[in-house]
């Protein structure tokens, strides 16, 4: 099985040009290589992880700290080499990073995706529809990591300025 062969781990600033290039490849365009470089660089707290199979960067994903709630993240982006998306390995990436931010005390995570995909984690736009964001559409949702850390939760969710500047 393809993920018994995966590792996990998280990038390094030695990978940064592999991790775009897993973004250029699974979205075709130059906006979320940019803007996970852009995060990744900065000094807003991120959490990232890398698939790697055989030294070969072939999954990345990144949460990043949100302002506006209590230790909140974005999910965002989350790639796969379009060679490998079949076996699973951006399922075991978003378990993995849910689990890390768990671990480190954070208590929710938004993300703006597929409601299908992101669902089955737990997921939903219901929570998401507490606050305000640019980005409030069905398919924004938010995932608690802490039970009940959305259940008062209101007023605006900010996302660091560079969703909005690299491109």
């Amino acid at each position: 099985m393809i993920l018994d062969k995966t590792i996990f781990a998280p990038s390094t600033y030695a990978q940064i040009d592999a991790v775009k290039i897993v973004h250029e490849r699974a979205f075709g365009a130059s906006f979320e290589p940019n803007l996970v470089e852009a995060l990744l660089l900065s000094d807003i707290p991120t959490l990232d992880m890398a698939a790697f199979i055989d030294t070969q960067i072939v999954g990345h994903a990144l949460l990043t700290a949100l302002e506006g709630q209590d230790r909140a993240l974005a999910l965002a982006p989350l790639a796969v080499d379009p060679d490998w998306r079949d076996f699973l390995i951006g399922t075991e990436i978003v378990r993995r990073l849910i689990d890390e931010a768990k671990a480190q005390g954070w208590k929710s995570i938004f993300v703006l995706g597929d409601p299908v995909y992101y669902g089955r984690f737990g997921f939903n736009s219901q929570l998401a529809d507490r606050v305000q964001c640019a980005f409030q559409c069905r398919e924004f949702q938010a995932l608690e990591l802490e039970e009940g850390a959305l259940a008062n939760a209101s007023g605006e969710l900010l996302y660091p300025a560079q969703f909005a500047a690299v491109g």
